[in-house]
């Protein structure tokens, strides 16, 4: 995938939390050429979920069956359409020496630090939560919409994921 085949960030932020049946999210799997059978098993064997990567690229998308986001009767998880409920553009990756080079949410770049990330967020967003082992990722939610930033220490955004609020 070439860099300007990226979709677009509005392209994404469209598509979460659309099935594959969507518009939306077909022009994604165009601009990114795949189809439903390049999504594979969830790396944990998660039933229902399902999760399409390239480490080359450094992009990840991340899928449910709507039958676990939605009553759907008669309907077997596994069977699809699936949901995507995350996109995660990932930073510098020492295994593949490669990141994320399309455009990133609210003009983030992988080299910013946690002050100025949220320097800039927090103005429209306000104050994030903190989570992560470690207190490393600060999330927003806005809506039906959550933004995730993990951070790596001095080396800058170790990943930066849009996508569906967790329920609890």
């Amino acid at each position: 995938m070439k860099n300007t085949d990226y979709p677009s960030i509005e392209e994404f932020i469209s598509a979460i939390g659309r099935d594959s049946d969507s518009s939306e999210l077909q022009l994604i799997f165009s601009k990114i050429g795949i189809k439903i059978k390049n999504l594979d098993d969830y790396r944990l064997d998660v039933k229902g979920q399902r999760l399409w990567s390239d480490d080359s690229a450094g992009l990840q998308l991340e899928f449910k069956d709507i039958g676990i986001l939605r009553e759907i009767p008669y309907h077997d998880i596994d069977e699809g359409p699936w949901v995507l409920t995350d996109v995660i553009f990932w930073g510098w990756r020492e295994k593949t020496n490669s990141c994320y080079t399309g455009a990133l949410p609210y003009g983030l770049d992988f080299s910013m630090s946690r002050a100025s990330v949220r320097e800039k967020i927090s103005r429209e967003l306000g104050q994030p939560e903190i989570l992560g082992f470690s207190d490393n990722i600060d999330m927003w939610v806005l809506g039906t919409m959550k933004i995730a930033i993990d951070y790596a220490g001095k080396k800058g955004i170790r990943c930066i994921s849009l996508g569906m609020p967790v329920e609890e």
